[in-house]
């Protein structure tokens, strides 16, 4: 098990646009989501919006399998009907162009296991 972690930035006022989309995945569309994240080894979602310097950005993090990254690789190149949508929405509301959103793990520490004697 592995958590990803992607600061996507949005295009400018897109946020509203974001929260449809992100309505609709988790309203009438919730089924084709839950499977989407099953077929690339993601075991949730959570989404949160930060605003620097004037820039937005969605964070999104993902508790996911450990070959979620490789399953990722093929989301950009697959033919479902639902990813084909889902990505065409990615597109419409953040600039990727040429950016590597993952962000990299810098440290993890958890004090339950480094309990003073």
């Amino acid at each position: 098990m592995q958590t990803l972690v992607f600061v996507n930035p949005l295009r400018p006022g897109k946020l509203k646009e974001y929260k449809e989309f992100a309505a609709e995945i988790t309203g009438p569309r919730k089924r084709e989501y839950i499977d989407l994240l099953r077929r690339y080894g993601l075991k949730d979602a959570k989404v949160y919006y930060h605003k620097i310097g004037g820039r937005e950005f969605v964070i999104v993090i993902h508790e996911a399998e450990n070959d979620a990254t490789s399953r990722l690789g093929n989301f950009a190149s697959s033919t479902h009907p639902f990813d084909l949508w889902f990505y065409d929405q990615l597109q419409k509301l953040h600039e990727f162009e040429g950016a590597e959103t993952q962000a990299e793990l810098l440290f993890s520490f958890d004090p339950r296991h480094h309990i003073a004697k």
